[in-house]
């Protein structure tokens, strides 16, 4: 279907060969994925390996131009804490082999205190496997792009913008006779049976939806950057300080350098990112030593309590960050919360942060990204095993049912966890604290909270 000649848009055709399609052309697919980032690609790589849709035609639409992503010896300054069930679902599609042949690390523990109290609460695996696995974000964007060059069933658009998106007027119909209509920028036009909406938090396919959304800015950005440490170090502990302003977490990537996320009101991180590097790595150091925020009113209420939980478990060990040498590519970027109401419509569902998302804060943005591509592609799956037709809306909406039951707890736990540790207000802070102790304490709620994340 995508064959004719001439000018403009450029196609990538997985099995390596390209095409270039004319203006005006009229096409379809069977399902189409708006959106090539991480979330987009993985869902089209997945769909793509389905033994059921071997003779389908999937469309990935991306709008930025198509690019080589090289890998150089420095760390690029985005990275993702992926979860089991993300690096399952990425070694499912073939793409983890090539990050495994870059580089990666995994992060055993987790320590997490608070700028207000003593209070503090670590994370290890009981069976001693990794929490999660740190990446760059461009080498798992380049371990998807190299699993779609192989897809012989699937093609790539790149550098073609979507106008317009007219759904089915039948919407009430479980499975509408007409299909999803797609304009592109360029006059051509692409029908499908199944739109994909992977086109991040100003999503053009939840808009076209028409359906509601809560959302909010945090009136603060996420400053990022490469640490340097002072000395070579074993590294694979997460560290996270729950400061009035925000968190800020340190992530381990290697033996030598930590990845930064500290967030802050946007007035103050313009301001670091724009400190000398002198200036930046003391105001970092004091953000993680500084004891000026403690209550000691609580300390001492909860000294008590601290007594005797250590009597019952026992001393437990306690790892602290590591000196820092150097910050390198800071940069910046807003932070803020979305979650629409409805992830399906008539032939349409949505996906990533087209359907959420989320502080950054717990590292479950990309996570709960590619767990729905988990579960809409089992849906994609027994819709065509049933015999049922695609953008069958019974399917659609077991994954909408599915995935808003794991999404919403996960969302709104995040967004409570940044406003509770927002306050200085001493109630607040002395029933925190003592939260944060007796959840310390008591190892089940531990591994269920773990189990929660890798899931």
């Amino acid at each position: 279907m995508f064959s004719r000649r001439p000018i403009s848009a450029r196609l990538s055709r997985c099995g390596l060969r390209t095409v270039r399609i004319c203006c005006d052309l009229h096409s379809s697919a069977d399902v189409v994925i708006s959106g090539g980032g991480m979330v987009g690609a993985a869902c089209a790589a997945a769909l793509a390996k389905l033994d059921v849709t071997k003779n389908k035609k999937i469309l990935l639409l991306e709008s930025a131009p198509k690019r080589s992503i090289e890998m150089k010896p420095e760390y690029s300054n985005r990275v993702v804490a992926l979860n089991p069930s993300s690096v399952n679902l990425l070694e499912k599609i073939e793409a983890w082999e090539t990050i495994a042949k870059h580089r990666y690390n995994p992060v055993y523990r987790m320590k997490v205190w608070e700028a207000c109290s003593d209070a503090s609460i670590s994370f290890e695996d009981p069976g001693g496997q990794p929490l999660s696995y740190l990446v760059e974000n461009d080498l798992v964007q380049k371990s998807l792009n190299a699993v779609l060059e192989h897809c012989n069933n699937l093609t790539v658009i790149y550098g073609r913008k979507v106008e317009k998106y007219s759904l089915p007027e039948d919407a009430h119909e479980n499975l509408p006779e007409t299909d999803v209509k797609i304009e592109l920028d360029n006059g051509d036009t692409v029908e499908t049976k199944l739109l994909i909406g992977a086109d991040g938090n100003r999503s053009l396919v939840r808009e076209s939806l028409g359906c509601d959304s809560m959302s909010w800015e945090y009136k603060s950005m996420g400053v990022v950057g490469t640490l340097e440490l002072a000395e070579e170090t074993e590294n694979n502990t997460a560290f996270q300080r729950f400061l009035p302003t925000g968190p800020v977490a340190i992530l381990p990537l290697s033996r030598r350098y930590s990845s930064l996320v500290w967030s802050l009101p946007t007035n103050q991180a313009k301001e670091k990112m724009n400190m000398a590097e002198e200036d930046f790595i003391a105001e970092l150091e004091k953000s993680l030593w500084d004891g000026s925020n403690k209550n000691e009113l609580v300390n001492t209420a909860a000294l008590g309590l601290d007594v005797m939980l250590k009597s019952l478990v026992g001393e437990r060990h306690t790892e602290l960050p590591h000196r820092i040498k150097g910050v390198k590519n800071r940069a910046g970027f807003p932070l803020g919360f979305i979650h629409s109401t409805r992830y399906v419509g008539p032939r349409t569902v949505l996906i990533g942060d087209a359907a959420h998302r989320v502080h950054p804060l717990a590292g479950q943005g990309v996570n709960l990204g590619f767990g729905d591509v988990e579960t809409l592609t089992d849906a994609v799956r027994d819709c065509l095993r049933d015999g049922a037709g695609l953008g069958d809306r019974s399917y659609l909406l077991q994954y909408e049912s599915s995935r808003q039951r794991h999404n919403l707890p996960t969302m709104f736990s995040i967004d409570s966890l940044h406003r509770l540790y927002s306050t200085t207000f001493t109630p607040v802070v002395l029933a925190r604290t003592l939260g944060l102790q007796i959840t310390d304490s008591l190892s089940p709620l531990k591994r269920l909270l773990i189990s929660h994340a890798a899931a």
